[in-house]
């Protein structure tokens, strides 16, 4: 009788196991990342978010060398640390993480709400307002979010010589085999907005490395751009 209640148990568990164990999406272009990216912040879908990003690849394969000689500081409180240790690789990925979904959160809570999340200051706030807070930042209205186009911040630019130089460098930190950036309109709420985004290609696979651009010059923190379809037009067109 044990035995019979063993293997049901082994049948169950792999069962489970199965249906728990899906492949993990393959990213052929920056592009098909940001819309994976987009539909985890539409379906409020924290999994999908992190799929389309290199936190494990950038922990992983980080060249802390690389990343020194390229920079010629070591900040302690802001540099990834070297991977040839698995503890400091494990912290990679949480440092990295929190840094990506305090932009998703940064991005969200700026969208949503009517206080002045983006600028980063400190909000002096009353029952009032933090009950209205709790309630407009429900991230099921993200739901409404609409990607419109997905563009080169600056295709003249990025197609420099300089920039591709400096673009090959910045990969080979991160154990990638290319670096680029992108910025992406989208609608909410009768209002048109952009986002950058910096992504690293490991094989086939295209990841975002964190959601802002240098190029397209959008917030360090991650909130969104307003805009017009005409402007966003100027910006990725301009020279």
């Amino acid at each position: 009788m044990q035995t019979k209640r063993i293997v049901i148990f082994a049948v169950c568990l792999a069962l489970l196991t199965a249906g728990c164990s899906g492949a993990a999406p393959v990213f052929k272009t920056p592009e098909d990342a940001i819309t994976h990216y987009f539909q985890g912040l539409t379906q409020g879908d924290f999994q999908k978010i992190a799929q389309a990003c290199a936190i494990d690849e950038m922990s992983e394969k980080f060249k802390f060398d690389l990343y020194t000689e390229r920079i010629g500081y070591l900040i302690p409180i802001q540099s990834q640390s070297p991977t040839e240790y698995p503890l400091y690789i494990e912290i990679n990925k949480t440092q990295l993480s929190s840094q990506i979904f305090t932009r998703v959160r940064i991005f969200a809570q700026s969208l949503l709400s009517h206080e002045d999340v983006a600028s980063g200051k400190t909000i002096k706030i009353d029952a009032e307002r933090t009950a209205a807070f709790i309630k407009d930042v429900d991230p099921k209205r993200l739901s409404g979010l609409e990607l419109k186009k997905i563009s080169l911040p600056n295709a003249e630019l990025m197609n420099n010589v300089k920039y591709q130089e400096n673009a090959a460098k910045q990969a080979r930190i991160y154990g990638a085999a290319e670096f680029t950036e992108r910025v992406a309109l989208f609608s909410f709420e009768g209002n048109y907005y952009y986002l950058g985004f910096t992504l690293l290609r490991y094989g086939e696979n295209w990841k975002i490395s964190s959601p802002t651009s240098v190029i397209a010059q959008t917030s360090a923190m991650g909130n969104p751009t307003q805009t017009t379809v005409e402007e966003f037009e100027k910006i990725i067109n301009s020279d």
